[in-house]
């Protein structure tokens, strides 16, 4: 039987797997815009293949009973259960069998700045696996889960477009408004996040109107109307027939989630000369959406 052997100038050290373990474990808050937004589920096995939730259709309403009454009203008939795979997000990077001896003669550790690209990679796969889904693999993302609601906004006072580069500041601010109200008016909810694309928050400096220098993003943060206001590239694209949108929503978990069985986790190096190949994994849902009514996409902007 032989017995494989590997040169020793070959291998990566445990002192450099720490190094590349500590880079990608510190992502920047950039990186995270879903971790950031949504409550992270880390309590479903990583063995797993499927997880169910059950969803809402609709709030169950509770009633007076008279005395003597038994008819208590049921509020699970409005719940349906859902069915989502789990699924891994793999990245990994070479490291030249050069790298490694170079890195041993001087007596440092080799350079770890690829794991960068490894940590990114996974991160925005998972951001966009959040936001818009993915296609291949018929995964619903926010802005094409089914049950959401949906704002067509209308066209500006002079009747010519929808989007808001023809729009005023004051008719922008009346799209939010009516976008964020359609999910406040649910008992029990209340609309605490604006999700935009690059271009549409670009468009948020406008003048809010003509008798003040404020603009429409500083007139929105007066009113308190969002804990947070973020910009998602992920978005861009995701309306009606592959118009702008922007996203509203109660991101508090009873209505969305997002599931991580396995956070992003190092494996085994391979070693195939001239390289030693570094794997990473991260096991995901995607997002949970249990109250699909508390999301509202507005197209058209």
């Amino acid at each position: 039987m032989t017995i494989q052997s590997y040169r020793g100038d070959a291998l990566i050290r445990p002192q450099d797997l720490n190094a590349i373990d500590k880079r990608v474990y510190e992502p920047h808050a950039s990186e995270l815009k879903a971790r950031s937004i949504f409550t992270v589920k880390t309590d479903i096995p990583a063995g797993a293949k499927t997880y169910s939730y059950d969803v809402l259709t609709r709030s169950g309403a509770a009633k007076i009973l008279a005395p003597g009454a038994t008819d208590v009203p049921l509020v699970d008939a409005d719940l349906s259960e859902e069915t989502i795979k789990i699924y891994s997000i793999a990245a990994a990077f070479n490291i030249g069998v050069q790298e490694v001896r170079e890195a041993q003669m001087a007596g440092r550790p080799i350079d770890v700045t690829k794991a960068d690209t490894v940590r990114k990679a996974i991160a925005e796969k998972e951001n966009q696996v959040a936001f818009s889904g993915d296609k291949t693999h018929g995964i619903k993302g926010l802005t094409d889960s089914v049950g959401i609601q949906v704002y067509a906004t209308p066209q500006n006072e002079a009747g010519t477009s929808t989007k808001w580069k023809d729009k005023t500041g004051k008719e922008i601010v009346a799209d939010i408004r009516k976008a964020k109200n359609m999910v406040n008016k649910l008992n029990g909810h209340e609309a605490d996040t604006l999700l935009l694309t690059p271009d549409s928050n670009e468009e948020l400096e406008k003048t809010f109107n003509e008798y003040t220098q404020q603009s429409v993003i500083e007139y929105i943060k007066s009113q308190n109307w969002f804990k947070r206001i973020e910009t998602i590239n992920d978005l861009a694209k995701k309306g009606l027939a592959g118009t702008e949108c922007f996203v509203i929503l109660d991101s508090s978990p009873d209505v969305v989630e997002l599931g991580i069985p396995l956070d992003i986790t190092r494996h085994p190096q391979e070693y195939a000369f001239p390289n030693t190949k570094v794997p990473f994994e991260e096991r995901t849902t995607g997002l949970i959406i249990r109250y699909p009514m508390a999301i509202c996409r507005a197209d058209g902007i």
